[in-house]
């Protein structure tokens, strides 16, 4: 089960540095990193429950749906996915903010809108992170 551990430990630790990113783009307070910043705080929580998930032994494909990895995390903790449901939002800045299709319309950015994204995904790692790793 060392590979499992190891894996549950790059889950955290990707989670923590994509956390980190957005809160260094958010610091700039500029537009032009708001793309970035928003996909940094999706990837982090990504990456906060698919820990847990491994946690928990249970499987999950490769995708950013967040709608399909809370409804795996309550098959483990009914109310956890209740927590985590609001994160369902952040599903859209897995790509549309970075590949952009032409005609694919987004909704305008804001500081306000990506602080609130980025305290979201800081809130799930904490509290993830806090179930599956003590820390």
């Amino acid at each position: 089960m060392a590979d499992q551990g190891r894996m549950i430990k790059m889950w955290f630790r990707k989670s923590a540095q994509d956390l980190q990113t957005a809160n260094l783009l958010l610091a700039q307070k500029s537009e032009t990193f708001w793309g970035p910043l928003v996909f940094h705080a999706q990837q982090s929580t990504e990456k906060a429950i698919k820990g847990y998930l491994a946690v928990h032994k249970i499987r999950f494909s490769k995708t950013h749906d967040r709608e399909r990895l809370v409804n795996l995390v309550a098959k483990v903790d009914e109310k956890l996915a209740e927590y985590l449901h609001p994160t369902k939002i952040l599903t859209k800045y897995a790509v549309a903010y970075r590949y952009q299709e032409e005609n694919e319309p987004l909704e305008p950015l804001t500081q306000e809108n990506c602080e609130k994204i980025t305290a979201m995904a800081e809130s799930v790692f904490k509290k993830l992170n806090s179930l599956c790793c003590n820390t």
